[in-house]
């Protein structure tokens, strides 16, 4: 057996010892900038640390707010997504019945935290009030009686002795403005639910309100059959949360809550509850 050379010994010992330290190294895992479980990439939630929110609402507009009979409580499409939200932000909600007339000053003056009230969001009001984002779209609706086969479109109102509209809201808006019906021939309510009973009775000629709450008052066992609508929506709008507009804090909630729930569907589902097309 011959001698290594010392020199290439040494060079022969240098590579055994990395050769052995290779074998133990480990590859360090990527960086990763997903969240942590139990988070969620928007981040928490606001929480109001259960603050107290006084809420006006005119309860005559089913589906979205009437008052049980049996319970003397403010029930509809509204009060449960609030319930929703309130559950979201951590507020404990009081609904107040409220002239809807008068519904939009009373926030201003803070009478109320919050309107919702199947509240147009309109830029009048925007004036005044903040608005949450949308969290329903509907339109304005024309009724007539069954028999009625003289207008059949909001084009033809011009012509009625009568047009009953809630005074405040965006059908009377939309019957002066976009239907053009000379104001001596609008007939104003202040709740919409007397100027369905006119109609039916024969006392005017036509009603002008939203989708829904026409739906839902046709509907209704003593107008089944009396009653009709005529044409498609002349308007599209969109409804949302009014809070007053230093009121940061609470509008932050509110839409925050709503973009939760409505990317989870709980619209859509109360949609389907109340038979909201």
């Amino acid at each position: 057996m011959s001698r290594v050379p010392r020199m290439l010994s040494m060079v022969l010992l240098t590579l055994l010892l990395l050769a052995a330290c290779g074998t133990n190294q480990t590859t360090a895992p990527a960086a990763t900038n997903a969240p942590a479980a139990g988070t969620t990439s928007s981040g928490a939630l606001p929480d109001l640390k259960g603050r107290k929110v006084v809420i006006g609402t005119d309860a005559t507009y089913p589906p979205f707010e009437s008052v049980d009979t049996a319970t003397n409580k403010i029930t509809g499409f509204d009060p449960d997504l609030m319930a929703e939200i309130a559950k979201k932000i951590n507020i404990t909600v009081e609904f107040q019945n409220a002239t809807f007339d008068t519904i939009f000053t009373a926030l201003q003056s803070k009478q109320y935290d919050a309107v919702m009230s199947a509240a147009t969001i309109t830029e009048e009001r925007k004036k005044i009030v903040a608005f949450s984002d949308p969290y329903i779209d509907v339109g304005q609706l024309v009724v007539v009686a069954a028999s009625n086969n003289t207008i059949k479109s909001y084009t033809d109102l011009p012509n009625a002795k009568a047009v009953g509209v809630q005074t405040g809201t965006t059908g009377e808006t939309a019957t002066l403005d976009k239907a053009k019906v000379p104001d001596a021939q609008v007939k104003r309510y202040q709740t919409i639910d007397l100027a369905f009973a006119d109609l039916a009775n024969g006392a005017i000629d036509a009603v002008v309100a939203d989708g829904p709450t026409v739906g839902n008052y046709l509907a209704q066992p003593q107008y089944d059959g009396k009653l009709k609508i005529v044409g498609d929506a002349f308007t599209t709008e969109s409804y949302g949360i009014a809070v007053n507009q230093n009121d940061t804090e609470l509008l932050n909630g509110i839409n925050a809550a709503l973009k939760e729930i409505k990317a989870a569907g709980v619209v859509d589902q109360l949609k389907a509850k109340y038979k909201i097309k």
